[in-house]
Protein backbone atom coordinates (compact mmCIF):
# COMPACT_ATOMS: atom_id res chain seq x y z
CA UNK A 1 0.00 0.00 0.00
CA UNK A 2 1.00 3.74 -0.43
CA UNK A 3 0.62 5.87 2.46
CA UNK A 4 -0.91 9.13 2.75
CA UNK A 5 -2.06 11.90 4.94
CA UNK A 6 -5.46 9.76 4.83
CA UNK A 7 -4.38 6.86 5.42
CA UNK A 8 -3.07 3.79 3.58
CA UNK A 9 -4.08 3.19 0.15
CA UNK A 10 -3.91 -0.68 -0.68
CA UNK A 11 -4.07 -2.02 -4.50
CA UNK A 12 -7.25 -3.74 -5.80
CA UNK A 13 -6.02 -7.45 -6.81
CA UNK A 14 -7.06 -9.12 -9.66
CA UNK A 15 -9.93 -11.81 -7.05
CA UNK A 16 -12.00 -8.25 -6.56
CA UNK A 17 -11.87 -6.66 -9.96
CA UNK A 18 -14.80 -8.08 -11.31
CA UNK A 19 -16.78 -6.31 -8.18
CA UNK A 20 -15.52 -2.85 -8.82
CA UNK A 21 -14.97 -2.97 -12.26
CA UNK A 22 -17.91 -0.67 -13.55
CA UNK A 23 -16.84 2.12 -10.45
CA UNK A 24 -13.38 1.92 -11.53
CA UNK A 25 -14.71 2.64 -14.87
CA UNK A 26 -16.62 5.80 -13.75
CA UNK A 27 -13.65 7.24 -11.77
CA UNK A 28 -11.32 6.72 -15.21
CA UNK A 29 -14.19 9.50 -16.83
CA UNK A 30 -12.82 12.54 -17.50
CA UNK A 31 -14.96 15.70 -17.37
CA UNK A 32 -14.94 15.96 -20.87
CA UNK A 33 -16.24 12.20 -21.11
CA UNK A 34 -19.19 13.00 -19.12
CA UNK A 35 -19.93 15.96 -21.04
CA UNK A 36 -19.53 13.46 -24.00
CA UNK A 37 -21.85 11.15 -22.54
CA UNK A 38 -24.81 13.40 -22.47
CA UNK A 39 -24.42 14.77 -25.72
CA UNK A 40 -23.99 11.31 -27.03
CA UNK A 41 -27.64 10.77 -25.60
CA UNK A 42 -29.12 14.30 -26.02
CA UNK A 43 -30.94 13.44 -29.65
CA UNK A 44 -33.82 15.22 -28.71
CA UNK A 45 -32.20 17.98 -27.06
CA UNK A 46 -33.63 16.60 -23.30
CA UNK A 47 -30.16 17.32 -21.59
CA UNK A 48 -29.37 20.75 -22.98
CA UNK A 49 -29.86 22.25 -19.55
CA UNK A 50 -27.98 19.53 -17.60
CA UNK A 51 -25.25 19.94 -20.49
CA UNK A 52 -24.93 23.87 -20.04
CA UNK A 53 -24.91 23.80 -15.98
CA UNK A 54 -22.11 20.88 -16.08
CA UNK A 55 -20.03 22.42 -18.06
CA UNK A 56 -19.50 25.13 -15.87
CA UNK A 57 -18.25 22.65 -12.77
CA UNK A 58 -15.60 21.26 -11.81
CA UNK A 59 -15.21 17.36 -12.03
CA UNK A 60 -15.18 16.82 -8.79
CA UNK A 61 -18.29 18.68 -8.13
CA UNK A 62 -19.68 16.95 -11.08
CA UNK A 63 -19.14 13.58 -9.39
CA UNK A 64 -20.92 14.62 -6.28
CA UNK A 65 -23.94 16.31 -8.15
CA UNK A 66 -24.44 12.45 -10.13
CA UNK A 67 -25.24 9.76 -7.74
CA UNK A 68 -24.36 6.74 -9.76
CA UNK A 69 -20.40 8.35 -9.56
CA UNK A 70 -20.77 9.55 -6.00
CA UNK A 71 -21.53 6.59 -5.11
CA UNK A 72 -19.16 4.74 -7.59
CA UNK A 73 -16.31 7.19 -5.79
CA UNK A 74 -17.49 6.05 -2.30
CA UNK A 75 -17.28 2.30 -3.28
CA UNK A 76 -13.71 2.48 -4.86
CA UNK A 77 -11.94 4.71 -1.96
CA UNK A 78 -13.42 3.07 0.86
CA UNK A 79 -11.82 -0.20 -0.88
CA UNK A 80 -8.99 0.94 -1.62
CA UNK A 81 -8.26 3.05 2.04
CA UNK A 82 -10.15 0.70 3.95
CA UNK A 83 -11.89 3.18 5.73
CA UNK A 84 -16.03 3.46 5.07
CA UNK A 85 -15.24 7.44 6.31
CA UNK A 86 -12.53 8.23 4.04
CA UNK A 87 -14.98 9.80 0.92
CA UNK A 88 -16.06 12.49 3.41
CA UNK A 89 -12.35 13.22 4.01
CA UNK A 90 -12.10 14.24 -0.22
CA UNK A 91 -12.76 18.00 -0.94
CA UNK A 92 -11.53 20.33 -4.18
CA UNK A 93 -8.14 20.72 -2.81
CA UNK A 94 -7.19 17.06 -2.33
CA UNK A 95 -10.19 15.07 -5.13
CA UNK A 96 -7.69 15.65 -7.97
CA UNK A 97 -4.56 14.07 -6.15
CA UNK A 98 -6.37 11.02 -4.26
CA UNK A 99 -7.85 10.32 -7.94
CA UNK A 100 -4.54 10.26 -9.86
CA UNK A 101 -3.22 7.97 -7.01
CA UNK A 102 -6.10 5.77 -7.37
CA UNK A 103 -5.84 5.66 -10.88
CA UNK A 104 -2.39 4.79 -10.86
CA UNK A 105 -2.30 2.29 -8.91
CA UNK A 106 -5.12 0.52 -10.73
CA UNK A 107 -3.43 1.37 -14.53
CA UNK A 108 -6.60 3.13 -15.23
CA UNK A 109 -6.31 5.86 -18.35
CA UNK A 110 -8.62 8.97 -19.28
CA UNK A 111 -10.20 8.31 -22.61
CA UNK A 112 -8.92 11.28 -24.86
CA UNK A 113 -12.30 12.93 -26.02
CA UNK A 114 -12.03 14.36 -29.60
CA UNK A 115 -14.34 17.88 -29.65
CA UNK A 116 -15.76 17.15 -32.62
CA UNK A 117 -18.97 14.42 -31.97
CA UNK A 118 -18.45 12.97 -35.19
CA UNK A 119 -15.17 12.27 -35.21
CA UNK A 120 -15.05 10.82 -31.38
CA UNK A 121 -18.01 8.48 -32.77
CA UNK A 122 -15.25 7.04 -35.47
CA UNK A 123 -12.71 6.62 -32.82
CA UNK A 124 -14.72 4.64 -30.78
CA UNK A 125 -15.52 2.66 -33.56
CA UNK A 126 -11.41 2.08 -34.77
CA UNK A 127 -10.95 1.05 -30.55
CA UNK A 128 -14.25 -1.21 -30.65
CA UNK A 129 -12.55 -3.29 -33.96
CA UNK A 130 -8.81 -3.10 -33.00
CA UNK A 131 -9.84 -4.62 -29.33
CA UNK A 132 -11.98 -7.28 -30.73
CA UNK A 133 -8.60 -8.06 -33.06
CA UNK A 134 -6.14 -7.96 -30.36
CA UNK A 135 -8.59 -10.14 -28.34
CA UNK A 136 -6.96 -9.00 -24.93
CA UNK A 137 -9.05 -9.73 -21.88
CA UNK A 138 -8.60 -10.42 -18.82
CA UNK A 139 -9.22 -13.62 -18.79
CA UNK A 140 -6.19 -14.22 -21.78
CA UNK A 141 -3.86 -12.32 -19.51
CA UNK A 142 -4.49 -14.82 -16.11
CA UNK A 143 -4.28 -17.87 -18.31
CA UNK A 144 -0.71 -16.21 -20.29
CA UNK A 145 0.82 -15.71 -17.02
CA UNK A 146 -0.22 -18.84 -15.27
CA UNK A 147 0.92 -20.61 -18.90
CA UNK A 148 4.47 -19.00 -18.48
CA UNK A 149 5.07 -19.02 -15.04
CA UNK A 150 3.85 -22.17 -13.61
CA UNK A 151 1.35 -20.57 -11.07
CA UNK A 152 -1.54 -21.46 -9.97
CA UNK A 153 -4.56 -19.57 -10.74
CA UNK A 154 -5.34 -18.63 -6.91
CA UNK A 155 -2.06 -17.18 -6.70
CA UNK A 156 -2.72 -15.08 -9.89
CA UNK A 157 -6.07 -13.88 -7.84
CA UNK A 158 -3.87 -12.54 -5.28
CA UNK A 159 -1.99 -10.38 -7.48
CA UNK A 160 -2.87 -6.77 -8.41
CA UNK A 161 -4.18 -5.68 -11.26
CA UNK A 162 -0.67 -3.94 -11.59
CA UNK A 163 0.85 -6.83 -10.85
CA UNK A 164 -1.06 -8.89 -13.68
CA UNK A 165 -0.50 -6.10 -16.11
CA UNK A 166 2.98 -5.44 -15.30
CA UNK A 167 3.62 -8.99 -15.29
CA UNK A 168 2.21 -10.16 -18.67
CA UNK A 169 3.65 -7.34 -20.64
CA UNK A 170 7.28 -8.68 -18.98
CA UNK A 171 6.13 -11.98 -20.46
CA UNK A 172 5.73 -10.14 -24.27
CA UNK A 173 8.74 -8.84 -23.96
CA UNK A 174 10.96 -11.37 -23.02
CA UNK A 175 9.52 -14.04 -26.01
CA UNK A 176 10.26 -11.16 -28.01
CA UNK A 177 13.88 -11.15 -26.63
CA UNK A 178 13.93 -15.14 -27.41
CA UNK A 179 12.44 -14.74 -30.79
CA UNK A 180 14.41 -11.71 -31.97
CA UNK A 181 17.67 -13.06 -30.67
CA UNK A 182 17.16 -16.73 -32.66
CA UNK A 183 16.72 -14.41 -35.65
CA UNK A 184 19.43 -12.83 -34.72
CA UNK A 185 21.84 -15.76 -35.68
CA UNK A 186 20.61 -16.30 -39.40
CA UNK A 187 20.04 -12.15 -40.33
CA UNK A 188 20.38 -8.52 -39.12
CA UNK A 189 17.88 -8.24 -36.48
CA UNK A 190 18.16 -6.77 -33.14
CA UNK A 191 17.84 -8.53 -30.28
CA UNK A 192 15.24 -6.91 -28.26
CA UNK A 193 16.32 -6.07 -24.57
CA UNK A 194 14.67 -8.24 -22.16
CA UNK A 195 14.82 -5.82 -19.48
CA UNK A 196 13.76 -2.63 -21.31
CA UNK A 197 11.66 -0.49 -19.25
CA UNK A 198 7.83 -0.80 -19.93
CA UNK A 199 5.56 1.89 -19.86
CA UNK A 200 2.69 1.07 -18.77
CA UNK A 201 0.61 4.36 -19.47
CA UNK A 202 1.48 4.75 -22.75
CA UNK A 203 -1.58 5.34 -24.86
CA UNK A 204 -2.19 3.62 -27.74
CA UNK A 205 -3.26 4.69 -31.49
CA UNK A 206 -7.13 4.02 -32.27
Amino acid sequence: PIQTEIGYCHFIKVKEFPDYAQNLRLISCSKNEILYLFTKNNKNGQHNEAINFLKELSLYEIVKVIPEFDFAYYNVFTKAFRNDEVWTLIDKDNFNKFRKLIMRMNLLREEKINPNPEIQKHLERSKRVKSREKGLTLESMITSVVGFNGLSYENILDFTIYQLYATFYRIGQLKNHDITALYSVVSDVKVEDFSRHIDLFKDEDH
